[in-house]
């Protein structure tokens, strides 16, 4: 473990309300390697990438700070709000919450300590109401000009179990026969050959009890009755999230953290996806691994709200420590299209499924 944050320049540890806000938090994990700085007042030293500076005035010495790879938190009042705003490169976050005070450096120090990348450390301390982890999404803020619905989505079952990411409509076909109980088919060819396959799995989950997600491609999934679509962070703000609702398909998220987990949840969903909780080489991640701890957390915040998949490095050998979260789905794709004896690893990691009772939708 190691945790090093500055508040204008002196050690987070000296000040008496940092450590009583870690107190409430627990103990600082052990795979915390925390760097950062603080700054409340004119910064003494020159920015960097670990670098924060909260509400700086305007002019040249905060352009010169962003320059420089620093980032800012400034917050204004909007209309009996307060908006945050975090600039950091061209990253630009605007969040609106009910708060009539600045974000607390001490908070937000302790937040950054137990690992929590800037922008979800911010919304974590955005939501704190001064007892412990803020498990209240009522107290968090809501991201501003982000996608969003005025209606919830068509339920997906809670306690689904287990849900399999697959390249080809065989495979599809293969796991319908085995009995797994949600398939995403995400499947990465040119337009022509991937409306083939969407076809070919939608035909293979039919008279199935498995429910059959189409990645990414939502007008083919419309077009061809699809059971449901899974849709990435980018995806969610060019996609037609009204066509897919009248379609009556069920929609899921990706999520790689708190701040995109309220995103997800202005378009309410009919589940998300959680992750990635460990290292991949299926794709390239936006976010380090978010692991079993980091977990906890997001099903104690959005288990009332939605039922929840986690996915990213999942095997047999892993996949009971993500059962004990209390997450409805647990995704795996290598585990299962790369194994030896598919029929054998996916019996093996239905074996591990809780029995619990599957209840329709959202809440």
């Amino acid at each position: 473990m190691s945790v090093t944050v500055h508040i204008d320049g002196q050690p987070a540890g000296h000040f008496e309300r940092y450590v009583e806000v870690l107190d409430q938090l627990g103990l600082i994990p052990n795979e915390s390697e925390s760097s950062f700085e603080i700054w409340t007042e004119q910064p003494q030293d020159r920015a960097t990438p670990q670098s924060v500076w909260l509400n700086p005035p305007t002019g040249a010495i905060r352009a010169k700070w962003l320059q420089d790879g620093g980032a800012i938190v400034s917050a204004r009042s909007v209309a009996g709000a307060t908006e945050d705003c975090l600039l950091r490169g061209s990253t630009v976050v605007t969040v609106r919450s009910s708060a009539d005070v600045a974000i607390k450096a001490l908070v937000l120090a302790a937040f950054l300590a137990h690992d929590f990348p800037l922008v979800d450390a911010l919304m974590l301390a955005r939501a704190y109401r001064g007892n412990g982890w803020p498990n209240d999404l009522s107290d968090y803020p809501v991201p501003v000009g982000g996608p969003a619905s005025t209606t919830p989505f068509a339920p997906f079952p809670r306690n689904a179990g287990l849900y399999a990411v697959v390249p080809t409509s065989e495979w599809v076909h293969r796991l319908a026969e085995s009995g797994v109980p949600v398939v995403q088919l995400r499947n990465k060819h040119a337009d022509a050959p991937r409306v083939v396959e969407i076809c070919k799995a939608i035909k293979a989950a039919a008279g199935t009890n498995t429910l059959l997600f189409i990645n990414d491609d939502w007008r083919f999934a419309i077009e061809h009755g699809a059971y449901g679509i899974h849709l990435g962070q980018e995806d969610i703000d060019t996609a037609d999230l009204a066509a897919i609702q009248r379609a009556g398909l069920r929609l899921g998220i990706s999520t790689h953290g708190i701040y995109e987990m309220l995103r997800a949840h202005a378009c309410k969903p009919s589940y998300l996806a959680l992750g990635a909780i460990y290292a991949t080489a299926t794709k390239e991640m936006p976010t380090v691994p978010q692991g079993l701890r980091r977990l906890q957390h997001y099903v104690r915040l959005m288990s009332p709200h939605y039922p929840l998949v986690a996915i990213g490095g999942i095997d047999l050998s892993r996949i009971s420590g993500i059962w004990a979260t209390g997450v409805d789905c647990a995704a795996v794709l290598r585990a299962i299209v790369d194994a030896s004896d598919y029929q054998k690893t996916t019996a093996d990691l239905l074996a591990t499924t809780p029995q619990v009772t599957c209840t329709s939708g959202a809440a």
